[in-house]
């Protein structure tokens, strides 16, 4: 039986999850890619499953049930650097559990008394975290043991490799803006990593401020802090003072902060785009394209990759 040929463009969190996810369904994958896994803005992610600033929407809800299912399992293997670990939110409105916790495990409402009087509610609950950068890894190594190759090429055109597969799938993020997409643009984001310590443990997470998203975030080997969403500013200068103001208020929400040593200051750029395309190209059917996803990138992947997959027609061998 011969294998369906497929291209994916990009090695990212994206890419990387749909060519795994198209090895899996027994295609023959290649990833061109500019870029290896730890030069991408993915391996800069904190890479929490949280759905940031996203309103209700039931294709996002499905994409990302799916994508906490996969990782909930993948979180058993210790070399997969996926962890589940317990997220406490806290909103400036109370208006219920936020719609996304259907997806959650052990979602509850913090009593009063937990939560500090400048917000109105608290829930906490089970999230998939990620180490980025040994995910990425773990992703690239079941890729290439699935038979996998990886070619480290800029490709020009999408379109021009169709000749070569029958399929080509676009995970290049902000980098398909070349390829004609005006309705992408970057939001810049500054994190840091600090050192573990028994003073923090678990997530923080409040997003009330779309410009000023603040996060704790336990990893296996770090802590990141964050941090900013900077829409369309591309400067890679970064204030001391937006430094300050980050570990500031991540003090405010996570008192433990305080005893961390902050060890690194990153700075990346979140491709965005008002609606995350997934979709087949509409002048070439057999172009598929998969990005866009903003802050969402690590939340949406197996949910989007299963997308792909379908548009593609490839029947699923597991």
């Amino acid at each position: 039986m011969i294998r369906p040929r497929i291209i994916v463009l990009g090695a990212g969190v994206s890419g990387l999850t749909t060519a795994a996810t198209m090895a899996l369904a027994g295609c023959d994958v290649v990833i061109y890619a500019a870029e290896g896994p730890a030069q991408t803005t993915s391996a800069l992610a904190a890479a929490i499953w949280h759905p940031f600033y996203q309103a209700p929407d039931f294709v996002y809800l499905e994409r990302a049930r799916q994508t906490y299912a996969t990782m909930r399992r993948l979180s058993a293997d210790a070399a997969s650097g996926v962890r589940m670990r317990v997220l406490t939110e806290y909103f400036q409105r109370d208006a219920g559990a936020p719609w996304w916790t259907e997806c959650a495990s052990d979602v509850e409402r913090l009593a009063p008394a937990e939560v500090p009087s400048r917000f109105a509610c608290a829930y906490r609950m089970n999230v998939p975290v990620a180490d980025a950068a040994v995910y990425l890894r773990y992703l690239m190594t079941l890729f290439l043991d699935l038979g996998g190759r990886y070619v480290a090429q800029r490709v020009g055109d999408p379109a021009s490799l169709l000749g070569d597969a029958e399929h080509v799938v676009n995970c290049c993020g902000y980098g398909s803006r070349p390829f004609g997409d005006s309705d992408l643009s970057l939001s810049r984001a500054i994190v840091l990593r600090a050192e573990r310590d028994a003073a923090v443990s678990g997530c923080y997470i409040d997003d009330s401020d779309p410009q000023a998203p603040t996060y704790v975030i336990e990893r296996n080997e770090d802590v990141v802090l964050g941090g900013t969403a900077d829409p369309d500013l591309t400067s890679t200068v970064i204030d001391e003072r937006q430094v300050e103001d980050i570990v500031s208020r991540c003090t405010r929400l996570c008192e433990g902060v305080a005893a961390l040593r902050v060890v690194e200051v990153r700075l990346g750029f979140r491709p965005m785009r008002r609606v995350s395309r997934v979709a087949c190209d509409a002048h070439h059917p057999r172009l598929l394209h998969n990005y866009g996803h903003g802050g969402g990138g690590f939340t949406l992947s197996w949910g989007c990759a299963n997308e792909v997959l379908r548009l593609t027609g490839v029947a699923s061998h597991n």
